[in-house]
């Protein structure tokens, strides 16, 4: 609604106007009225005031001097003065100044001087509409560059671009960081949210929340960040840099690297203390205690989020740095032992892969160097939690296939689960070995039909579940699978995503129900598992490319034609 603002120090004129706008039905406006200019001044310090109709010279202060502080106030507020003097010295200074919509006497009849506001409402609704689709277009611009830089970041984890190409790709993307030099890393997460309850009320506060770590940051360095998973960030962060500084010179300029570090712990201290007085929202963070090569950013990264956790433990306000948290030779251990662990995960996938689609050759292959590759350095905890994820995977299998009961008969199964019940590591790997063939040979159907069967197992849970949070998690859990493996199957037996599955199932569902039931929007958006409405919308007009009322209103319409 657009706000009006009427002065004059003649109450018979401010009051005719009022009952003349008043009356104007067409125009959706909210009226004040002023009979003095310092009236009209603590109007607009309470208001914001959209157009001002004004007496051009009272006693006091004049309309331009009143002009003046408009300008200074709401830049955006245009102005239409009325005075009983033909006097174009006036209007030229008033034009002068900006700001001014018309020039009007006020003997000129009521329609001139409607025509005048309703031509001043039209001009300003048309900014208010070009301001909003530029917010929108910066707003999504943003949003998009930042999705394809965290896409550049993240795939670091799990590749190692060459420094040419990772240098490219961050010049296009804007990101003023240098392949050539290390990084210092730091995660961060919102450790709970005592309010609100709104989930895009907390999408804001996390962005804010980012904002106040990205503001505090860059006072010691070029600092880039991006958000991932829940409420969590990434801050990567580098000496500034000359810009004649070569290569070997920046890879040698240890003083600005200590420079970093010793104010990377202050500067987050104190982004905590602001978070929490203005957000009112506790954070917590884990830093590196040394610089990492871009081939080890995948590691150093999940070392963190090791570290810091996802808040599930209770504890508030964390400020965890590498070195203090395990110190000296233990961190090494650590880091060798968390790489190391990161590349069993992705060996068991391999043989998880191996094992739903037949490939015995392969599997034996693979499995030996698991299970044997590091056994004389693997402590008891290793062997047990490797026994375990072996264990799973080959049960899990079995139980899917039917298999399970065939195998009981021919071996003692519960040894499957009872780490004790084997003598010797050795043991243990010649068991699995031998449950493993034991699937291999007994394999009732092709590893299609397994994949058919699987894929039509998880779309009649999607289909029934759609109201529902529907994870990666979640499906491979029904399914017997693991996440990283089903997410793998799914595509290769579809050739679509899984969340574009669901998405597309939950899109169907919602036409079905914009057409045929008077439910409100915001209902169905529950219905079809969306946290919020506008969340919904948005998806829906992606997907449709309009609006969930937009399309009931058009199948309305069809049908009302029909009939």
């Amino acid at each position: 609604m657009i706000r009006l603002l009427i002065v004059d120090d003649e109450p018979i004129i401010v009051n005719s106007m009022y009952q003349l706008f008043r009356e104007a039905v067409h125009l959706d406006i909210e009226i004040y009225r002023a009979y003095t200019v310092y009236e009209a001044l603590d109007i607009l310090q309470q208001h914001r005031i959209d157009l001002v109709l004004s007496d051009i010279r009272m006693p006091g202060l004049s309309g331009i001097e009143l002009q003046k502080t408009i300008i200074e106030k709401w830049p955006k507020c245009q102005i239409i003065f009325l005075t009983g003097y033909d006097e174009f010295e006036y209007a030229k200074q008033a034009i002068r100044n900006g700001g001014v919509a018309d020039y009007l006497l006020k003997h000129e009849d009521d329609d001139i001087i409607l025509q005048s506001v309703e031509k001043a409402v039209a001009s300003i609704e048309k900014q208010a509409l070009t301001d909003s689709y530029a917010l929108q277009s910066q707003e999504k611009l943003r949003m998009a560059l930042s999705a394809v830089q965290k896409n550049v970041l993240f795939d670091l984890i799990y590749g190692k671009p060459a420094p040419e190409l990772l240098a490219r790709k961050f010049a296009q993307l804007e990101m003023p960081l240098r392949a050539d030099r290390p990084v210092y890393l730091s995660v961060g997460r919102v450790d709970a949210w005592a309010y609100p309850d709104n989930e895009t009320d907390r999408e804001l506060l996390a962005f804010a929340v980012q904002n106040v770590v990205d503001e505090f940051l860059s006072a010691a360095g070029i600092c880039v960040s991006v958000a991932f998973g829940h409420h969590q960030f990434l801050w990567l962060m580098q000496p500034e840099a000359r810009a004649e500084e070569s290569p070997s010179e920046a890879a040698e300029a240890e003083p600005a690297w200590k420079l970093l570090m010793a104010k990377v712990r202050g500067l987050l201290e104190d982004a905590q203390t602001a978070c929490k007085q203005v957000l009112k929202v506790s954070v917590s963070f884990a830093m590196s205690d040394e610089p990492a090569d871009w081939e080890d950013f995948g590691t150093r990264f999940n070392y963190l989020k090791v570290l810091l956790g996802h808040g599930g433990d209770g504890k508030r306000e964390l400020l965890i740095q590498e070195g203090n948290k395990l110190g000296g030779l233990e961190i090494d251990r650590n880091r060798r032992y968390f790489a190391e662990s990161q590349q069993l995960r992705k060996q068991l996938g391999q043989l998880e892969d191996y094992l739903e689609s037949g490939q015995e050759e392969a599997f034996m292959a693979l499995y030996e160097p698991i299970m044997n590759g590091e056994a004389p350095s693997r402590s008891h905890t290793d062997r047990l939690e490797l026994f375990y994820s072996v264990s799973l995977y080959l049960l899990s299998y079995a139980n899917r296939t039917g298999l399970l009961h065939v195998l009981s008969s021919r071996m003692n199964i519960g040894k499957m689960t009872q780490y004790d019940a084997h003598d010797t590591w050795d043991s243990v790997v010649d068991y699995f070995a031998d449950f493993a063939r034991l699937l291999f040979a007994n394999r009732q159907s092709s590893p299609e039909m397994y994949a058919q069967r699987t894929i039509q197992s998880i779309h009649q849970y999607v289909q029934s579940h759609l109201d529902q949070e529907l994870t990666l998690t979640n499906l491979a859990a029904h399914v017997n699978h693991s996440p990283a493996y089903l997410s793998r199957l799914y595509k290769k037996e579809t050739g679509v995503t899984l969340f574009n599955y669901i998405t597309e199932c939950r899109m169907a569902k919602a036409k079905e129900m914009l057409a045929g039931t008077a439910m409100k929007i915001h209902k169905i958006a529950t219905a079809v598992g969306y946290e919020s409405p506008p969340q919904f919308t948005r998806s829906f007009k992606k997907w449709f490319k309009i609006t969930p009322q937009e399309y009931r209103d058009a199948h309305q319409q069809l049908d009302a034609d029909k009939r």
